[in-house]
């Protein structure tokens, strides 16, 4: 049998490291899970990294010497990013996970929040697979699986913790050492990383520290995860709804309601053309025209077996209806523009 190609024994053993990783953060009793958890990411991010660089640019873009020594895994990394396989988003991330890594494998890690967890950990892993999925598409042992994350805490976001060990750090030695790990891993410059002393001294005198941080940046620039378990009783239907929030709203709030659809949905189209005094048809028109099915405060959709979905509206875009038409009473909803 030939021997296998490198870059394909990196991925497999890479595939290796990235799933025990998943494992060991779902574990309930282990003390030093967390540890292992980012030792193991990082080996499946480094070895990853290689595969893709033994693979596009030969095994000489991953040695560091010429004794044979390779790239540590922040160097990767950054090589990702130079070639274009990474963005500096992504870039960032992982290098908080590295130099967490780095400091676990030499010292004792501070306390970390939950959100910062599993904001690193979702973003490392969404990322691998997505690299995965686009380098190597004929892979077969892609990570497909789902995996169920129980919480029973009010947990925020990474962006909200984080503000929070900023304001704290002054106070708390813990927080200041954390929050040094997370910038040092976004301020990695391909080569070595900021101490903890030049960190220190840098911030020292500033009255707003944040404004001033590379990971304040990050976490403006990134998306956010929250994790949200819903409890409903039986026939409910959870809707989730994004909206865009305000510039100074990083934390992701989470408003959770629980809608009786007849109750807060009462009328149908016919029920709406009726108390409006106008054809069925020119309601349903009209409602398609300003946009009322895309505004969850007016409308809900229901599944039936019968006709696969009935619309149905509040009692709020019934009075807001009255009020358009009421307005405007030449309206046309069947023209090109209202």
């Amino acid at each position: 049998m030939k021997k296998r190609w490198e870059y394909l024994r990196l991925l497999e053993i890479s595939l290796h490291a990235i799933r025990s990783a998943i494992d060991c953060f779902n574990r309930v009793y282990d003390p030093y899970k967390i540890e292992t958890c980012l030792i193991l990411m990082t080996n499946a991010w480094e070895l990853l990294g290689k595969a893709i660089l033994v693979k596009t640019r030969g095994k000489k873009s991953i040695q560091k010497d010429r004794h044979g020594n390779t790239l540590p895994a922040e160097q990767i990394v950054t090589k990702l990013r130079s070639f274009e396989f990474l963005d500096e988003n992504q870039e960032h991330c992982l290098q908080q996970v590295i130099s967490l890594r780095n400091h676990a494998s030499h010292h004792l890690l501070p306390a970390i929040p939950d959100e910062v967890l599993h904001h690193l950990f979702y973003f490392g892993c969404k990322f691998y697979k997505d690299l995965v999925v686009k380098q190597f598409p004929r892979q077969p042992n892609i990570p497909k699986q789902n995996f169920l994350s129980i919480s029973f805490d009010n947990l925020t976001t990474y962006a909200e913790k984080v503000q929070s060990l900023v304001g704290r750090m002054k106070r708390s030695k813990q927080d200041m050492q954390l929050v040094w790990l997370l910038e040092r891993g976004v301020c990695f410059d391909g080569v070595k990383y900021i101490s903890q002393d030049q960190f220190e001294r840098q911030y020292k005198n500033k009255r707003k520290v944040l404004p001033h941080l590379q990971v304040g940046k990050f976490l403006k620039d990134s998306e956010m995860i929250r994790v949200v378990l819903i409890q409903a009783p039986k026939n409910f239907t959870a809707d989730i709804t994004l909206r865009k929030g305000k510039p100074t709203e990083s934390a992701l709030p989470v408003a959770i309601k629980k809608t009786d659809l007849e109750k807060d949905y009462p009328y149908l189209t016919v029920e709406m053309a009726s108390k409006l005094g106008k054809s069925q048809n020119y309601v349903a028109y009209t409602l398609k025209k300003l946009n009322y099915k895309e505004d969850s405060r007016y409308h809900q959709s229901v599944r039936s077996s019968k006709s696969g979905t009935v619309n149905r509206y509040s009692e709020s875009a019934l009075n807001d209806l009255k009020k358009f038409l009421d307005g405007n009473p030449g309206f046309n909803p069947y023209a090109n523009e209202p």
